[in-house]
């Protein structure tokens, strides 16, 4: 026989789901989040700066034809990235490629996951073929103009982190790394005027 009998917590009256999510007391927060996140960024403690980047490929198909850069938008405030030395280097015939994953952290919690599949996979007016989108990844100019610029893929729904009031973006590193002034990966860079300018 259970010792606890039919004393179930789902059965308990006292116990139920959050009424109005949307007024919460943590909702209500997500703009004072924003703003001790944006006093990281004024201190200089959020060096990577995340972008959303859609490409329209001129031959109709992924691949096909040249890329032009058709949108770019920044995700703010600047979230907090994971360490980079995850991303590893690996030795091939050819040269060398970067593999490993990355975790975006503290992520706006006013984003919704419908905003956040907008930016991470383009929304619904950017998709279709010849159109993909993907998330860049580089340091600001504290280095200089010649920053790399490093190509990620969503690799797990986003994750709202109700403990840090915010989401994290778990993401994966992919080639073709567009060059420093932001031409695609690929591309001689004498084609610059595909580029899109921050």
């Amino acid at each position: 026989m259970n010792p606890r009998g039919a004393n179930q917590p789902n059965v308990d009256p006292s116990l139920h789901a959050l009424a109005v999510p949307e007024t919460s007391l943590v909702e209500s927060l997500g703009s004072i989040v924003d703003d001790v996140q944006q006093i990281a960024t004024d201190l200089g403690a959020r060096p990577y700066r995340v972008f959303s980047v859609t490409y329209r490929w001129s031959g109709g198909d992924v691949g096909r034809g040249l890329p032009e850069v058709i949108s770019e938008t920044e995700l703010l405030p600047t979230p907090e990235t994971s360490s980079m030395t995850a991303i590893r280097r690996n030795l091939l015939a050819g040269g060398t490629v970067e593999r490993g994953g990355l975790t975006l952290k503290y992520v706006s919690p006013r984003y919704s996951e419908d905003q956040l599949d907008d930016l991470c996979f383009g929304t619904q007016e950017c998709q279709g073929p010849g159109v993909q989108t993907f998330i860049e990844v580089s340091i600001d100019r504290r280095d200089g103009d010649r920053t790399r610029r490093r190509r990620f893929a969503i690799a797990a729904a986003p994750y709202r982190d109700v403990d840090a009031m915010s989401w994290r973006i778990d993401m994966i590193k992919q080639d073709a790394d567009r060059s420093p002034s932001g031409v695609p990966g690929g591309v001689p860079s004498n084609r610059d005027p595909f580029s899109v300018r921050r």
